[in-house]
């Protein structure tokens, strides 16, 4: 036992010993000190194929490419045999894979597939070049993706295919995946680790190839309509080695000029429209490619079909679907009957996707889809009086708007559906108003509080400024004249305007408190919150904001008044007006989005009113 124990003591030792030793080269290959890693190396033969980290197994070539010492790794690649190359660490990685991974340099990737171009395709199922683009190395994945054979690629060959095409559409390189599926159209259906096929992701991560303008500002919507289309077309050198063409840029430099034409491209937004064109021209080159590859499909691919077109439901892509569905006809199946994945309307309806729902509208099998009925005996109309999901209700501000946009949404669903339909009962005994009234309970009582709390805060402002504006009808400026008892200004004009805005005033701020009070004592039923209540609450704001604005007005028309002639005060006007004009702009700050809001919620329904499609 003795013995054992020393024999024990003797290789930890030994082991401690080793550690601080690799330890001396780790840290000279961190300093890009090759020359003290060389002395080492020499001294310690068998040190370059031991790990220098116990904890991740790296190498001395893994550790050199992964903080981008390129001058050591080329040295360290003339010292070992190409096997060398291949040697993974303990997470599977080869020297390549780290270096796509961190350093992200071209130059280190060139030296190592010099040496071993067969490190190009190890790694299941993230090779270098999906690692590269997972990790946000955008030119090394180009310049990976250029040398990485097609064969790899296939979906025969298991993940590592579809998991680069998944890591385009996650990094936004469009045009690597619009490459890669011309190449290898029968990726699209491939599955990726999760599993998911690629026809799925699409959908996900492909961007509307035309562009909802209203979403810019005038400059770059003019500029998005002027910029011509960019090409789509990839060739080989469209992904070739960039280490030239930076080099090239260093050596050269920028010239003003040049300097001077980029930053003007960047501050007009021209670069970033560009980007975005061209991004929405690959999109549309994608849902393209899609459709060609849908002529002839086998059981497996329509389930992966109905998979992306409820996915497509779900989301709003209503082109996808259109286009797909046109693409081939069989596929009207997937949407006049439930399948396993679900049905697009009810989806639709589900998650509050106006455009998918305008589609009814325009589907010759509308009144099948209307007419069916989903688990627990719920028609479309009852899958309607569902509350909707977190994730759409938070994007309306407020509980009270919130319930308009449902109600709103109950009422235009009931406009597609059969008089029989708006009955029918499902296994609840539930007609859908009485199934939409206990669904949106909460919600119903949240809007109630929050239609209170906002009537009773402004109807406090608009209580004050009665008070104040009544008192300044009786406490005019200058004041009165003793004999007549007529206000000592009358006959000024100023002093009419200050009269006509306090009269204003006053008459908006009665009317606001007035409304507020209807608010108050309003009933809270569901129909209320459809228009009653947001009109009283359009009056109550827009007369209050009208009150306020005509307050300031007509104090700095007194202020006015007063020192008009003093000519040595005349210069106090302006500041006393801009100081006057502080409480408007903060209440249109802070309550005019919201009026806008209820305005157009309430009276632009625009989302439900769109151009019907035609289906095939």
């Amino acid at each position: 036992m003795e013995q054992a124990a020393a024999t024990g003591g003797t290789e930890m030792r030994r082991e401690a010993e080793e550690g601080l030793e690799t330890a001396i080269l780790y840290k000279a290959i961190c300093d890009n000190n090759w020359l003290a890693a060389k002395v080492f190396i020499d001294a310690h033969p068998g040190c370059l194929n031991a790990e220098l980290s116990a904890k991740t197994g790296e190498t001395a070539l893994h550790v050199a490419a992964k903080f981008g010492r390129v001058g050591i790794v080329e040295e360290l690649v003339r010292l070992v045999p190409s096997e060398y190359l291949e040697m993974p660490d303990a997470r599977g990685h080869t020297p390549l894979i780290t270096a796509a991974m961190h350093s992200g340099l071209i130059p280190t990737a060139a030296c190592l597939i010099q040496k071993n171009s067969n490190v190009l395709a190890i790694g299941n199922p993230w090779l270098p070049v999906a690692s590269a683009f997972r990790n946000g190395h955008s030119q090394m994945g180009r310049y990976l993706y250029s040398l990485t054979p097609l064969r790899v690629l296939k979906p025969e060959n298991g993940l590592p295919g579809p998991t680069l095409l998944t890591q385009c559409f996650f990094s936004g390189n469009l045009d690597i995946a619009l490459d890669l599926l011309r190449r290898c159209p029968e990726l699209l259906f491939a599955p990726d680790a999760k599993p998911m096929a690629a026809i799925v992701r699409i959908v996900f991560f492909l961007p509307q190839s035309s562009l909802n303008t209203s979403q810019l500002g005038f400059w770059k919507r003019w500029l998005y309509h002027y910029t011509k289309t960019p090409s789509t077309t990839t060739t080989e050198h469209s992904f070739v080695d960039m280490k030239n063409e930076s080099e090239s840029n260093k050596a050269q430099g920028l010239n003003l000029l040049q300097f001077l034409t980029s930053h003007i491209c960047n501050f007009s937004g021209m670069k970033e429209i560009y980007k975005m064109k061209l991004q929405h021209a690959q999109a549309a080159e994608i849902l393209n490619l899609v459709c060609e590859n849908l002529k002839f499909l086998d059981l497996n691919k329509k389930n992966k079909i109905a998979e992306a077109i409820n996915v497509a439901a779900r989301e709003g892509k209503a082109e996808f679907l259109l286009r797909v569905v046109k693409s081939n006809p069989e596929l009207i199946s997937l949407v006049t009957f439930p399948h396993p994945e679900g049905h697009i309307f009810f989806t639709a309806i589900s998650y509050r996707q106006a455009e998918i729902f305008n589609l009814i509208r325009g589907f010759r099998f509308r009144n099948a889809a209307s007419s069916l009925i989903f688990p627990n005996s719920n028609t479309l109309f009852h899958v309607a009086a569902m509350l909707a999901p977190a994730s759409q209700l938070n994007r309306i501000s407020g509980a009270a708007l919130q319930m308009q946009r449902e109600l709103q949404w109950f009422k235009e669903v009931e406009s597609v559906m059969d008089p029989g339909n708006r009955l029918f009962q499902n296994n609840e005994g539930l007609t859908p108003v009485e199934y939409f009234k206990i669904n949106h309970k909460e919600l119903r009582n949240e809007g109630e509080k929050w239609m209170k709390d906002t009537a009773s805060s402004c109807s406090v402002v608009g209580a004050l400024i009665v008070t104040i504006m009544f008192a300044a009808a009786f406490t005019v400026p200058g004041g009165n004249d003793q004999n007549s008892g007529y206000p000592m200004f009358l006959k000024e004009k100023l002093f009419k305007v200050f009269l006509i805005l306090d009269a204003l005033s006053l008459f908006a701020s009665t009317t606001s408190v007035l409304t507020f009070l209807g608010i108050l004592t309003s009933r809270y039923t569901e129909e209320d919150f459809l228009y009653s209540l947001p009109t009283k609450l359009i009056i109550g704001l827009s007369t209050l904001f009208l009150s306020i604005a005509t307050m300031m007005m007509a104090f700095s028309t007194t202020i006015i008044i007063m020192l008009q002639h003093q000519s040595s005060r005349a210069g106090a006007f302006l500041p006393v007006i801009m100081l006057a004009s502080v409480p408007v702009t903060l209440f249109v700050l802070l309550q005019f989005p919201l009026l806008v809001e209820i305005i157009s919620s309430t009276y632009g329904r625009g989302n439900f009113n769109k151009k019907v499609e035609k289906w095939p």
